[in-house]
C-alpha cells in the first residue's frame, strides 16, 4: 500500500507531475508542427498547378465555457475528392480560475469539411463539416488538497468561411462540440 504524501513532499510531487504534463504537451505540439512541415514540403514539391494544398496559421478562439484560447491550425485541401478538406487544430484556453485554484484546459480537433463553391468568385469559400474533439482539463488547488484531471472525446459540427485568393487567407469558423468540450467555439485567424 502506498503512503499519502504530506507537506513539502506532496508539493514536490505536484510540481513534478505538472512539469511532466507540460513537457508532454510541448512534445505533442512539436510533433504536430514537424509533421505539418514535412507534409507541407512534400506537398509543395509535388505540385504542378501552382496552388498550395496545405496551409498553416495561428488562430484566436473564444469558447462559451472555456473563454479565450490561442492555437494553431493545419488546413489541407484533398486532391480527390477536391471539395474536401482536413482541418486540424490545437487550442490552449485560459479559463477563469477561482481564487486558490490552478486550472488547465486545452483541445485538439480533427475535422473533415466540405467546401462549397460560389460561382464567379474564388475570394470567398464557405465550408461545413464535422469531426472529433479531444478536451483535456485539470484543476488543482494552489496549496494542499487533491486535484483532478479529465480527458474527454467528443464530436464537432462546424461551419466557416475562408477569405482571399492571395498568399494569406483569413478565416472565421463556428464549432459546436457535442460531448468532449461541450461548448460553442468561435474561431478566427489567418492561413499562410
Amino acid at each position: 500500500m502506498l503512503a499519502r504524501r504530506k507537506g513539502p513532499q506532496r508539493e514536490m510531487a505536484y510540481m513534478y507531475t505538472r512539469a511532466q504534463h507540460g513537457a508532454a504537451v510541448m512534445r505533442t505540439l512539436l510533433l504536430l508542427l514537424l509533421l505539418s512541415f514535412v507534409f507541407g514540403v512534400a506537398d509543395a514539391r509535388g505540385q504542378t498547378g501552382g496552388t498550395r494544398r496545405i496551409r498553416l496559421g495561428p488562430q484566436l478562439s473564444y469558447g462559451s465555457s472555456s473563454e479565450l484560447g490561442l492555437g494553431g491550425r493545419l488546413h489541407a485541401h484533398l486532391r480527390s475528392p477536391d471539395r474536401l478538406s482536413i482541418i486540424g487544430t490545437f487550442d490552449w484556453f485560459f479559463p477563469d480560475e477561482p481564487p486558490g485554484e490552478d486550472r488547465t484546459y486545452w483541445e485538439l480537433n480533427g475535422n473533415v469539411a466540405y467546401n462549397f463553391r460560389i460561382e464567379g468568385t474564388t475570394a470567398v469559400s464557405p465550408y461545413a463539416g464535422g469531426g472529433l474533439n479531444v478536451a483535456y482539463s485539470s484543476r488543482r488547488p494552489e496549496v494542499g488538497g487533491d486535484g483532478a484531471s479529465d480527458t474527454d472525446l467528443g464530436v464537432n459540427l462546424l461551419g466557416g468561411t475562408l477569405f482571399g485568393s492571395g498568399p494569406v487567407f483569413p478565416y472565421f469558423e463556428l464549432r459546436v462540440e457535442l460531448a468532449g468540450g461541450e461548448q460553442f467555439v468561435l474561431t478566427g485567424g489567418v492561413l499562410f
